[in-house]
C-alpha cells in the first residue's frame, strides 16, 4: 500500500534527507497491509515484501514447530530505501500473526548483520509485535515489544 506516490523520474537520495522527496520516500515505509504466507515444512523463509508489509500472517502448512527466516539485512535495507537514516533514529513496527493451528514459529536471522532481542517465538493464534531499527549503514536490530492473543 502506498501513502504518497513519488512521480516518475524522481529518485530520492541521501542529499534530499531533509526535503520533500525524502519524506515522500520514507512515509511509504509506514503503510501497513496484511500479507498471507503459507508455511511449509519446518522452515518458512520470508521475502522482504512479506516482512515489511506491516502484518505477516503465517497460515497452515508447517509440519511441526517451524522457523521464520528473515531476509538478508542488505535486502531489508535496500527495500527501506536510500533516504532512511542509518544513525539509529529510524524504526518501524512489524507484526507476525500465527494462524498455523498447533504449530509455533520462531523468528531467526537471515544473516549476522541482524540482531534479535527478546522472545522470538510466535505461538498459535498469537500476534507478536516487533520494532525493526536501522542501527547502522549495514545493520538492523529487531526487538520484541509485545504480544496479544486472537
Amino acid at each position: 500500500m502506498t501513502i504518497v506516490s513519488i512521480p516518475s523520474g524522481i529518485t530520492p537520495d541521501t542529499s534530499a534527507n531533509w526535503g520533500l522527496h525524502a519524506l515522500m520516500a520514507n512515509i511509504n515505509n509506514y503503510s501497513e497491509s496484511i500479507t498471507a504466507v503459507t508455511t511449509a515444512g519446518t522452515n518458512t523463509a520470508l521475502t522482504t515484501a512479506q516482512l515489511l508489509s506491516g502484518f505477516t500472517q503465517l497460515n497452515t502448512g508447517a509440519s511441526g514447530g517451524f522457523t521464520i527466516t528473515l531476509p538478508s539485512t542488505a535486502t531489508i535495507l535496500a527495500a527501506l530505501g536510500p533516504t532512511v537514516p542509518t544513525d539509529g533514529s529510524y524504526s518501524e513496527p512489524i507484526h507476525m500473526l500465527n494462524n498455523n493451528v498447533g504449530q509455533t514459529g520462531t523468528v531467526t536471522i537471515g544473516d549476522s548483520s541482524t540482531t534479535l532481542s527478546g522472545t522470538m517465538t510466535v505461538a498459535t493464534n498469537t500476534v507478536r509485535k516487533f520494532m525493526l531499527k536501522v542501527t547502522g549503514p549495514s545493520t538492523i536490530s529487531i526487538t520484541n515489544v509485545g504480544t496479544w492473543n486472537l
